[in-house]
């Protein structure tokens, strides 16, 4: 009889352990302070002030009836596993949580995938005029929300205690950014997921069609950030982060473009002959040896210039896929561009180097103390607390 007992005690604690799927709690001592966070799911008038052109004629109150209705899964990872989410989010940023409280927005429909200031997680879909995109469900909606609690965390290193300021806030990859802050964000949410819903799991959400779409940084993520920077407790992201150069590759690919002012144009002849008026990327290919595809002409007063291509650049791919001829080039690069950009593989000078041609945010500066040849030195950063339409997603 305690043979059988016994057994069936080995027999569960084997279960307990493979379903833990590699979470290595011990690893964390949760010691820290840590933000005291609620779930708000009837917060109707941010529901109808995000999206005030849906709700002309659509009702919010009973949208929001419908969250509360339908948030019982998220309510329930967050009962258990909340307080754990913010340990570790804080131990493998190497970063302190530096505000006492904040509320986590639940609504059905929300313009892009989330926000971090205010936490906002839609649970119905992405509203994008009259088109409703469905949200992630399951273990792509965790990810999200990990996701967005990240982006928060690494904003705490702006913010100040006795007067000081965290030296890596000044870092240009702690700029907002799809393919900076974003990166860094995803980086610190994907190991803290692998430790609360599993490695098989994390990697699930991760690869699932809706990441695959949404996350605009994932070939950089991939290249440079993934599998390279490793966190734990006693090397955590801060410290990836004061240790990396400012005129490094990674900070090199991931530089903003610079916004053209009209008033560096003063004449249609300054433009590249042959190249249309209207054209968006500015620049074009002709065959080189090989069959290969050379950056023939750039008007360095459109896009390709300003995110870095330049004369005599041997294009081979872009995000990721060979392109044999100019046309394949530029649609791959306009389809990369409708979801925030395109990685494009060039040859410059026999060595191999990647060019980000990203959009410019029209109504925004970026200073990069890295990049003199990109920006002025009278260049601000501003941010808005919501994200818009331009944002990252």
């Amino acid at each position: 009889m305690k043979a059988r007992i016994l057994t069936v005690l080995c027999c569960v604690c084997l279960a307990g352990l493979v379903s833990a799927q590699d979470a290595f709690y011990s690893i964390f001592s949760y010691s820290y302070f840590i933000p005291k966070v609620r779930i708000n799911d009837r917060a109707v008038h941010l529901q109808q002030n995000v999206l005030p052109s849906l709700y002309r004629e659509r009702s919010a109150s009973r949208d929001m009836r419908w969250v509360s209705e339908n948030d019982s899964a998220i309510t329930a990872f967050w009962q258990q596993q909340g307080d754990t989410v913010l340990h570790i989010l804080r131990e493998f940023s190497g970063i302190e949580w530096h505000e006492s409280e904040f509320d986590i927005y639940l609504v059905r429909y929300f313009p892009t995938i989330g926000s971090s200031d205010p936490v906002i997680i839609p649970l119905g879909g992405f509203s994008k005029g009259s088109l409703i995109e469905a949200a992630p469900q399951g273990n792509r909606l965790i990810l999200n929300l990990v996701f967005q609690l990240a982006r928060r965390m690494l904003a705490q290193a702006n913010q100040p205690e006795d007067n000081m300021i965290l030296s890596i806030s000044y870092h240009p990859l702690m700029r907002p950014s799809q393919y900076r802050l974003d990166n860094l964000a995803m980086l610190l949410a994907f190991n803290t997921c692998q430790n609360i819903i599993g490695l098989d799991s994390t990697l699930d959400a991760y690869e699932s069609a809706f990441w695959k779409n949404k996350f605009a940084g994932r070939e950089i993520f991939e290249k440079y950030l993934k599998d390279s920077w490793i966190l734990a407790p006693d090397q955590t992201l801060a410290d990836w982060v004061a240790q990396e150069p400012t005129n490094s590759q990674l900070v090199y690919v991931t530089r903003p473009p610079r916004r053209v002012r009209s008033s560096s144009v003063t004449n249609q002849a300054q433009l590249v002959e042959g190249l249309p008026l209207k054209g968006r990327l500015g620049f074009s290919v002709r065959r080189g040896d090989g069959n290969q595809l050379v950056v023939n002409d750039v008007d360095v007063y459109r896009l390709g210039y300003a995110c870095g291509l330049r004369t005599d650049d041997i294009i081979r791919r872009v995000d990721g896929r060979v392109v044999r001829n100019q046309k394949i080039m530029v649609e791959h690069i306009l389809a990369g561009l409708e979801s925030g950009g395109a990685v494009v593989e060039i040859i410059r000078g026999g060595n191999t180097e990647e060019v980000l041609i990203q959009p410019i945010i029209q109504d925004l500066y970026f200073d990069d103390f890295e990049t003199d040849e990109y920006f002025d030195d009278s260049d601000t950063l501003m941010m808005d607390t919501l994200p818009t339409s331009e944002d990252a997603f």
